[in-house]
């Protein structure tokens, strides 16, 4: 793979008007990946910061990377972020930490998304496969219909429903839900002057010094590690590698860091926590938490949000989503969204192989679209969890 963009290192696709290099290494396309974050539409997950965080965190040697980088003469104009793997004798792609973000995507200026065509996409992927040393397929999941405006150019390949929704809103210049009805507002409001008699004074506050970050992650792993021992269900979150991933993402700058830790405190108190990631003008919510005991009863997540959102307004943020996954409290603040998965095949193998695990997605949606398939899936999963120690899981899929 080249590992410079200089011009001998590009390469003509046959085929299309672009010319594209394959890095090695996230660094050496660091430079062109930061250039198309401030001229391209991307979604936090595709975020330079979010992925070298998370790389540096968790480390697997038997992951390589494709990193993609297409140019329109010498303007990079779109960037796809791989990791390479071998399954079952198979050479396999995702984009770098889909197995955690809410959303794939590929990074793509604008006004150069029309030229992204099917044939042309495929044109691509068939030259990266070259370079990256052979592919069988890329496996691409939770990709939006469109984002920020501008229709997934990926969606040009055969794609399904992905197993979860992904719950996304815009949020008024005011930093108001557009959702939430008066009835909601006069409740939280009346929680908040509660939680204020009784614990002191209400506030959200982000975490910005090392020791500010450090109380906040505290908190969050506190209260989700409470949570998760009531769902019966793995602590990912207090796993060493994704302890650091947090740590070392909150504290990856002091402008835009990849990880925003917000905390809701009422007096000495942190009631619950946001933790959360940017790109551009939309903030996600990776994930919350929330403090259990008298203090529960007080929709804590309601109030966070409540305070949340103008702090998000007043700093260019116009829209949200609060990750992937059924949990009727989104529904609050944001709008259900379907996203999808897409495997593109690149060799007879993979496109078997493919097929497959588009099959497997399947089913996982259709259990989780049935209450009665999904409720026996959750209790023999708690029963065949009990009595272990907790390893393994998702981030992404936590409630």
């Amino acid at each position: 793979m080249s590992s410079t963009a200089s011009p001998d290192a590009l390469r003509d696709v046959a085929g299309t008007p672009f010319r594209l290099a394959v890095h090695a290494s996230i660094e050496a396309a660091e430079a062109p990946w930061r250039e198309l974050e401030r001229t391209g539409v991307l979604t936090p997950y595709q975020r330079f910061d979010w992925i070298a965080a998370l790389r540096a965190s968790r480390k697997r040697p038997q992951e390589t990377c494709a990193v993609a980088v297409v140019y329109d003469g010498a303007a990079p104009v779109a960037l796809l972020p791989l990791a390479v793997t071998r399954r079952l004798g198979l050479r396999v792609a995702t984009p770098i930490g889909a197995d955690i973000a809410n959303a794939d995507w590929l990074i793509v200026r604008p006004e150069a998304a029309p030229g992204f065509t099917r044939p042309v996409l495929g044109r691509l992927l068939a030259d990266i496969g070259r370079q990256a040393g052979g592919l069988d397929v890329v496996l691409l999941g939770n990709l939006p219909a469109d984002w920020q405006g501008l229709a997934n150019p990926l969606l040009a390949f055969p794609h399904q429903p992905a197993p979860d929704p992904l719950y996304l809103a815009p949020i008024s210049p005011a930093g108001d839900s557009l959702r939430l009805s008066a009835r909601q507002r006069r409740n939280i409001l009346r929680g908040m002057r509660r939680l204020s008699e009784t614990l002191g004074p209400v506030t959200v506050r982000r975490a910005d010094s090392p020791e500010e970050i450090a109380a906040v992650h505290a908190a969050f792993l506190a209260q989700r590690s409470a949570r998760f021992a009531q769902m019966g269900i793995p602590n990912v979150f207090a796993e060493d590698w994704c302890v650091a991933f947090f740590r070392r993402a909150a504290a990856s700058g002091p402008a835009l860091p990849a990880m925003r830790l917000h905390a809701l405190w009422a007096g000495d108190h942190i009631l619950a926590t946001s933790c959360g990631t940017c790109a551009g003008p939309h903030y996600s919510q990776y994930i919350n938490s929330t403090a259990s005991g008298p203090a529960a009863k007080y929709s804590l997540i309601g109030i966070l949000m409540h305070e949340l959102l103008p702090e998000l307004a007043a700093a260019g943020i116009t829209s949200i989503d609060m990750g992937l996954g059924e949990f009727a409290y989104k529904a609050d603040w944001t709008e259900r969204r379907t996203v999808y998965d897409a495997a593109i095949g690149l060799t007879p193998a993979g496109r078997l192989a493919g097929a497959a695990i588009m099959g497997m997605r399947a089913l996982k949606r259709g259990i989780k679209q049935s209450p009665l398939l999904f409720g026996t899936f959750k209790r023999l999963r708690a029963l065949a969890l009990a009595g272990r120690s907790p390893r393994g899981g998702t981030p992404g899929e936590a409630g």
